[in-house]
């Protein structure tokens, strides 16, 4: 989350994997432990006026709980990555009645960042689950049919051992960077 002059103010991380718990501003081991929601908890305050100057940044497009807790928290704007057709949901803060006249900015990164940014979405995908995941209701996979092409990119460097490598040696994020890209 950055303020009006563009300063890091909180950070979140999905934690749905951690032990379970909510304490010092973390979700984790939680199904609310989502990256968007442990950066608003982790805000110290939201002053208004002020705190509607300010933007939440993240990987990917935000799921309807998180678009809600968006809309909820007196911030008016939202930017993201990579696109989420499965469970993006910013029309709720652009479409929706009650919430459109809060007046949410919603915007996206370049062409180049959204495609780097749904690649490494997909590498954590792979990393919980198998590639294909049905799910009710539909499958994971076939909702993000427009980008088989990065889905399989990432399977494959995926499957090689590439992504596990570059995790177990720690390195450096624009290494990692230029493998996804």
């Amino acid at each position: 989350m950055i303020d009006a002059e563009g300063h890091v103010i909180a950070r979140g991380r999905n934690r749905l994997g951690d032990p379970r718990g909510a304490e010092g501003g973390v979700i984790g081991g939680h199904d609310l432990a989502h990256a968007e929601i442990n950066a608003l908890l982790n805000l110290k305050d939201t002053p208004r006026p002020e705190c509607r100057g300010w933007t939440v940044l993240t990987t990917v497009q935000p799921c309807p709980q998180c678009a809600g807790a968006i809309a909820m928290s007196g911030l008016r704007a939202v930017e993201y990555a990579a696109e989420d057709p499965w469970g993006g949901c910013t029309r709720l803060l652009t479409d929706d009645p009650y919430v459109s006249r809060k007046g949410i900015r919603v915007g996206r990164a370049p062409a180049d960042v959204q495609r780097v940014a749904l690649r490494l979405a997909w590498a954590g995908f792979l990393n919980d689950q198998p590639p294909v995941t049905t799910v009710p209701g539909g499958n994971l996979y076939d909702a993000f049919h427009e980008y088989r092409d990065d889905i399989h990119a990432v399977a494959d460097l995926h499957a090689s051992g590439t992504l596990a490598a570059l995790r177990a040696r720690r390195a450096p994020l624009a290494e990692a960077l230029a493998v996804l890209a």
